[in-house]
């Protein structure tokens, strides 16, 4: 019953966030797709409650933390559902695609959550800091500002944004206790509720049997590397969701179209992972980038107001670092100028071996070799080829920091870190490839025409 109540509070996170589903730029995706977007904004709102409560010194309790995101979800729902959409239309895949697809990715997710629940592939991160994070919050029904400031507790990283610990937490209340064997295969949920909402946005610019094809693909792709990598309990799950669906949102967005669902995954990354405001940055810079080169208007401000939110949501993590007597902002590793250059060949040998990604390689092989082989305009794709290429320069600039040999270091890290690098990649070379990168959309029959206001 532990396990079961400890599921079920995590299942209810998109309830949380419900208001994002009636948003009139996710109102034509399926109903999974939305729970997804749902999801995200579930897990900001939640977030910042905790970090409110907290400063305000009121007690966790489930009531307490479920109040102001179902306030505000309500509200949103309500006004986002009165403004017109584009239609849902049925997402119908050949039988032969949808059967090869649907075996191909079912079989992936089996076998991530068998690895899961054979503790096969849980992180030690998790048991170092993640998971204590997170029993620790749910026994002080609040952030627990003492252990973040202990000098003992540095090896956990206190400064991390405090997402995964605040919603492992919320399901440690809901079930009385941490269930530590499940919280692996919690990983998995994460890359199952990405999946309906990048296929949704793929259909933009494919076929539906393109589509399919592609989810597939990456959902193959991304179970064996999160098994690889050893990232069951971890954030990489949720940060690969968050960043994957913002990459994908600008690879299909329309001229002027309105940029709501990347803006809120950018604002979970941020919230989630150093990493993800790393992230932030570079898909920003990419979009602004590619619509810089296609003349379109107003670039610099659409650029501002996609990276705002992720701006807002690190700064309330400070203030609350501030306000609560911790050290503000994120440690490096180092000086930001000293770098070690003579790591260089020991950073390039080891960071290639991280590519493996559980395939022999053959994840990030098959995809370069098709963008290669579709000669697209790149032009079209920064958003996420900045993000694959920003991430090897930031991890390459990261170990030079180190004051030794940072092999090993590498092995642990960045099979682990280049995770939406791949994601990334594998989204491009399927736009490219099929054919749909950079190109309006195109009505195939009366049911994708949006509907009347």
């Amino acid at each position: 019953m532990t396990s079961l109540r400890f599921l079920v509070a995590l299942l209810a996170v998109p309830v949380l966030g419900a208001g994002a589903a009636f948003h009139p730029s996710l109102r034509r995706y399926g109903a999974l797709a939305r729970a997804g977007a749902a999801l995200a904004l579930g897990t900001v709102a939640l977030t910042l409650t905790a970090l409110a409560l907290t400063l305000a010194g009121i007690a966790w309790t489930l009531p307490a933390l479920a109040a102001p995101p179902l306030a505000a979800s309500l509200i949103l729902g309500v006004a986002w559902s009165r403004v017109p959409a584009p239609a849902h239309r049925a997402f119908r895949p050949s039988t032969g695609v949808a059967a090869a697809a649907g075996t191909a990715a079912g079989l992936s997710l089996l076998l991530l959550a068998w690895t899961f629940l054979a503790a096969e592939a849980t992180s030690v991160d998790l048991l170092f800091f993640w998971g204590v994070k997170a029993a620790r919050f749910a026994q002080a029904r609040g952030i627990d500002t003492w252990l973040l400031g202990w000098p003992y507790f540095s090896h956990a990283v206190p400064e991390y944004p405090p997402a995964v610990p605040v919603v492992l937490a919320w399901a440690a209340l809901a079930a009385g206790r941490m269930p530590w064997r499940l919280v692996p295969v919690t990983s998995l949920l994460w890359l199952a509720a990405a999946l309906p909402l990048l296929v949704g946005l793929l259909r933009r610019r494919l076929t539906d049997d393109a589509a399919a094809a592609v989810g597939a693909f990456w959902v193959a792709a991304l179970g064996a590397s999160l098994a690889h990598s050893v990232s069951g309990g971890n954030a990489e799950a949720p940060l690969l969701f968050f960043e994957s669906v913002a990459v994908a949102a600008l690879l299909v967005e329309d001229d002027g179209e309105g940029r709501f669902l990347p803006a809120l995954m950018l604002a979970a990354a941020a919230l989630t992972k150093v990493e993800g405001s790393v992230a932030a940055l570079l898909v920003v810079a990419g979009a602004a980038a590619r619509d810089a080169l296609a003349g379109r208007r107003r670039v610099l401000v659409r650029a501002a107001a996609l990276l705002a939110p992720a701006v807002l949501a690190v700064a309330a993590w400070f203030f609350f670092q501030s306000r609560s007597g911790l050290e503000v902002g994120y440690r490096s590793h180092g000086g930001l100028l000293t770098l070690r250059t003579e790591f260089l060949p020991a950073i390039l040998v080891s960071g290639l071996s991280a590519l493996q990604a559980g395939t022999f390689g053959l994840s990030w092989a098959i995809p370069i070799v098709l963008l290669a082989a579709a000669r697209p305009a790149l032009g079209r794709l920064l958003p996420a080829l900045a993000l694959v290429l920003g991430l090897f320069a930031f991890l390459a600039f990261d170990y030079m920091h180190d004051t030794a040999d940072p092999s090993e270091r590498i092995g642990w890290t960045a099979p682990r870190v280049l995770q939406p690098a791949l994601s990334a990649c594998i989204l491009a070379a399927g736009l490219a490839s099929l054919g749909g990168a950079g190109r309006p959309g195109r009505l195939r029959d009366a049911e994708e025409r949006p509907s009347p206001p």
